[in-house]
């Protein structure tokens, strides 16, 4: 009879613990175009927009938004990354941030098209959870980011990044695959005549100075990827662990989880993106 309780105060506590992390995950960002338009606090500013996906957003991992906003108090940043984004759902979303007239556009999309296009497991799931009209292809994407590039290069100055890792093994078929989307964007970059940011240079530059041993190797799967991905939400959230201490835990050097940043990768992409807005 007392196992009975137990079960219940169990399954609550992880039903909650789900309705917890599941609200962060949904939570936008702060500082969209759709805010500035409201209030027109900073009219009289530089308008910088950060646009792209989790990556972007920064409330799984962290920001390296927020850390451009600390260094440039004075310009306007808009983080338009929207988690679990795929190239074509930011197509969906320019006309607010187009009507905000950035001077800039950082652009850094395609992560999820990659993981979306790795398995076919992964395309259903993305299908599915982001009501794509398509699954993720290379492919598509090669049709979707030239497209993208007009239609924000019209009005502003725009700096496409190359994407970061998924898992920190160089050599692994899922980093193939990135790379596949990483020689698409420097290829646009160059068509297009648009500034490209290697991120993804830096970020492997740095993991090669980890001081331990990778643990894992990127699992697309379901559950263990929710797992990785909740979990360290949740002990960053509730128990204050920061995402690097998260990250040394399971042997990752700049991902907690194999996809998102912690401090340390944030930090990377932050100073990438500095030195090419002091230079503008």
């Amino acid at each position: 009879m007392v196992l009975i309780p137990l079960v219940l105060i169990l399954a609550a506590a992880l039903a909650a613990a789900f309705f917890y992390v599941s609200k962060i995950i949904s939570t936008l960002p702060s500082g969209r175009a759709e805010d500035y338009l409201k209030t027109k606090e900073h009219e009289n500013k530089k308008i910088i927009a950060c646009i792209g996906d989790s990556l972007t957003h920064g409330n799984i991992g962290q920001s390296w938004v927020d850390y451009l906003r600390e260094e440039f108090p004075n310009y306007v940043f808009l983080n338009e990354g929207i988690n679990g984004n795929t190239a074509w759902q930011v197509l969906q979303r320019l006309n607010p941030i187009l009507e905000c007239k950035p001077a800039l556009i950082i652009l850094m999309i395609g992560t999820n098209d990659a993981l979306g296009s790795f398995d076919r497991d992964s395309g259903l799931r993305y299908k599915k959870n982001n009501n794509l009209p398509e699954v993720p292809t290379l492919e598509k994407y090669k049709e979707q980011l030239p497209k993208l590039i007009d239609k924000i290069a019209i009005q502003s100055k725009v700096a496409i990044c190359t994407l970061p890792p998924i898992g920190e093994n160089m050599d692994s078929e899922v980093n193939k695959h990135v790379n596949e989307f990483n020689d698409y964007i420097e290829l646009v970059a160059t068509h297009k005549k648009i500034s490209l940011l290697t991120v993804s240079d830096a970020l492997w530059s740095d993991i090669n100075s980890r001081t331990y041993s990778l643990k894992f190797e990127y699992n697309p799967k379901a559950i263990p990827l929710l797992r990785r991905i909740f979990g360290g939400i949740f002990q960053h959230y509730l128990f204050k662990i920061s995402w690097n201490d998260i990250a040394k835990a399971k042997g990752q050097w700049i991902l907690f989880d194999q996809i998102h940043l912690n401090e340390r990768g944030a930090e990377i992409v932050y100073k990438v993106v500095k030195n090419f807005i002091s230079k503008s």
